[in-house]
C-alpha cells in the first residue's frame, strides 16, 4: 500500500495542468507537494471541456504550463494555447470564441482577458 503522502490526487486534466507548474515540487524523496507559499491550498483550475482529455490539455501548454505559484483560480474557456513566460497571479479567467489564438507572454492579474 502506497501511504496518501506519496502522491498528489489528480482526477481531471485541471488537476494535471497544476500539478506540472511551479505551484508543485518535487521532494528529494520523489514526493510532489505543493510549494510552501502556496499554504497547503492549491490553484482552482477550471478547463474548457475541450481539454477533457490530456492529448488536448498538452496542446493547451506546448511550452508548459504557466505560472501558478501566486495564483489562486484560473479559468480556460475556448481555444488557445499558453505561451513560454506566461505567469498568472489572483484570479484570471481566459475567453475565446473563435479560432486558436495565443497567451501572450507576461503577468495576468486578477482580470478576464478576452482573446
Amino acid at each position: 500500500v502506497v501511504p496518501r503522502s506519496r502522491f498528489a490526487p489528480v482526477k481531471t486534466t485541471g488537476d494535471l495542468f497544476a500539478l506540472r507548474s511551479d505551484a508543485y515540487t518535487l521532494t528529494a524523496d520523489f514526493r510532489i507537494t505543493l510549494k510552501e507559499e502556496r499554504k497547503n491550498v492549491p490553484p482552482t483550475i477550471k478547463l474548457d471541456d475541450m481539454y477533457k482529455f490530456v492529448d488536448a490539455m498538452e496542446k493547451l501548454i506546448p511550452n508548459g504550463p504557466p505560472s501558478l505559484i501566486d495564483c489562486k483560480k484560473v479559468v480556460v474557456e475556448g481555444d488557445m494555447t499558453f505561451a513560454k513566460g506566461v505567469i498568472l497571479k489572483g484570479e484570471v479567467t481566459f475567453k475565446n470564441s473563435g479560432a486558436s489564438k495565443e497567451v501572450a507572454a507576461g503577468t495576468y492579474e486578477d482580470k478576464t482577458v478576452e482573446l
